[in-house]
């Protein structure tokens, strides 16, 4: 007689399981990801993921806020380096050209600019988690150029943020390495000058 376990795995690590459901939506978006996909995807059965999660939304919304808290940590870390204005800059957009050529099914860009963009507009408390990330993002990229001595830290950070959604629909769309590396590197030269 076999058994067969219910519920949660002993081993559940609920950031580890959000972290799994969190690339699934970034792969295929909140419409395009079912609860038996977010089953598979997080290895919790349906009853088990309602139970740590929610419904499908709930999901979405802290993987939205999961992902707003870990790109504030890694920005605020950034901070800590130090570093002169255009390696600086130069950190921000080819570190996350890296991170956007990753995913399951090849290159997917952001969760946020890519998928949770489209759901904020039908969705209020999407649109307003969407806000919030994007107000994270221009503080701390504003707060970064300002300690490494931009002459215009506000508008700068928002050309940077700018950068990095044009850099993520990009690589979303097929866009390869060296063209997005081109495209930052009009940016870094825009902000810190084209000399070192």
């Amino acid at each position: 007689m076999s058994t067969r376990t219910r519920g949660r795995p002993r081993s559940f690590d609920p950031d580890q399981a959000l972290g799994r459901a969190t690339e699934r939506f970034r792969t295929y978006g909140f419409a395009g990801t079912s609860l038996d996909e977010l089953s598979e995807a997080t290895g919790l059965a349906r009853p088990s993921l309602a139970a740590a999660f929610g419904d499908k939304r709930a999901l979405y919304i802290a993987a939205i806020e999961r992902l707003t808290a870990r790109v504030e940590r890694q920005l605020l870390r950034l901070g800590e380096a130090k570093l002169p204005l255009r390696d600086l800059v130069e950190r921000i957009l080819i570190g996350s050209i890296d991170l956007y050529l990753t995913g399951s099914d090849g290159p997917e860009g952001c969760l946020i600019i890519n998928t949770a963009a489209t759901q904020a507009a039908s969705d209020p408390q999407v649109r307003e988690k969407v806000a919030a990330f994007l107000a994270v993002e221009d503080d701390r990229i504003a707060e970064l150029l300002a300690a490494a001595g931009s002459p215009a830290p506000e508008a700068q950070g928002r050309l940077v943020a700018s950068m990095l959604h044009s850099l993520s629909v990009r690589a979303r769309g097929g866009a390869p390495r060296e063209e997005l590396v081109q495209v930052a590197n009009d940016c870094i030269a825009l902000i810190a000058g084209a000399g070192r």
